[in-house]
């Protein structure tokens, strides 16, 4: 559904692109961990920081994946009596839904700036061998949480938009997916992992 929804057209491909980049950065992370155990144990040398490393990576990333999932529909929705209930009521619970969890990403948002701003203000770092200025991960920490909270209030805005003038397409857009949905989106998602690259032209 994320082609029908002009929301979702819109964030989808910097969404892939940070979850794309967190990836990346955690394969990084992986080789860097094999490392440190392979310095440890060979070697009997150890890269100080990586176990801080992970964790500020963790925070960050975690962040980011969240609006990947919003932008396609892979946040996990307890819905087996959505589907009993009239479609008009559906609507209303589909909108609050999301009138909801951009209320929650807002407020996420809003208490890591309070968590930015003190560290700042009290200077403060890691007690940690890197004695990293915690500024620095709570600042990328806080723009993956302010990300989220601007693309779930954009989906919010457009749900409760739908809600006031087309309730029928607010429920095939912000609806959980069927179970034929996802079988769809799985499937070609495996297709375009498996396809081969097109030849080029002679």
């Amino acid at each position: 559904m994320t082609a029908q929804n002009p929301v979702a057209r819109v964030l989808e491909a910097p969404a892939r692109w940070l979850a794309i980049l967190g990836g990346w950065w955690l394969m990084a992370l992986a080789f860097l961990t094999c490392a440190e155990i392979l310095g440890r144990k060979l070697l009997g040398v150890s890269l100080q920081g990586v176990d801080e490393i992970g964790g500020y990576t963790l925070a960050v990333f975690s962040t980011l994946a969240f609006t990947w999932a919003l932008v396609a529909k892979s946040h996990a929705r307890v819905d087996f009596l959505l589907g009993r209930m009239p479609a008009p009521v559906r609507a209303v619970l589909n909108a609050t839904a999301f009138l909801l969890l951009a209320a929650c990403a807002i407020y996420a948002a809003w208490r890591g700036w309070h968590v930015l701003e003190e560290s700042i203000e009290f200077q403060a770092h890691a007690n940690s061998p890197l004695q990293t200025a915690l500024w620095i991960p709570q600042s990328a920490w806080l723009a993956g949480l302010v990300v989220f909270a601007v693309a779930a209030g954009a989906f919010a805005g457009h749900a409760l938009w739908l809600l006031l003038t087309d309730w029928r397409r607010l429920n095939l857009l912000y609806g959980p997916m069927t179970l034929d949905e996802e079988v769809a989106t799985e499937a070609s998602a495996i297709l375009a992992r498996t396809a081969p690259e097109a030849e080029p032209a002679e």
